[in-house]
């Protein structure tokens, strides 16, 4: 009896189709909580989507995050004064814009280098 539902279950996990988690990387001081490929419509990348906080008691001034994506890695700039522990929501596409879109989850999403308005650089 355990044999044959050990096999079941094992059955199981073969038929359910494999989900690839992104690879999303908290760092410098920006915790990311969300991380997305848009679409412009016409089966195209768009950009992203990053939702991310600042823990630094200054202010940042520039986020770059690396984004990975089917084989490709871009840099994605946002640039502005990210107080700390505020809620950013933005939609960036100073690159990954105009590729094969292949949904919405990036291979790697990490923070590669953050500008403080004290003038610190982390990276």
């Amino acid at each position: 009896m355990n044999r044959t539902l050990l096999v079941g279950l094992a059955a199981l996990c073969c038929l359910l189709p494999a989900t690839a988690q992104a690879k999303i990387e908290s760092a410098f001081g920006i915790a990311i909580q969300s991380c997305v490929v848009n679409s412009n419509g016409s089966n195209q990348t768009n950009g992203i989507n990053v939702v991310y906080s600042n823990t630094h008691p200054s202010a940042a001034t520039e986020v770059d995050f690396l984004v990975g994506y089917h084989g490709h890695h871009y840099v994605m700039i946002d640039r502005g004064t990210f107080s700390q522990n505020a809620t950013i929501n933005h939609n960036l596409t100073n690159a990954l814009v105009g590729y094969a879109w292949k949904g919405p989850a990036p291979h790697m999403c990490t923070v590669q280098r953050v500008m403080l308005a004290n003038g610190r650089v982390l990276q």
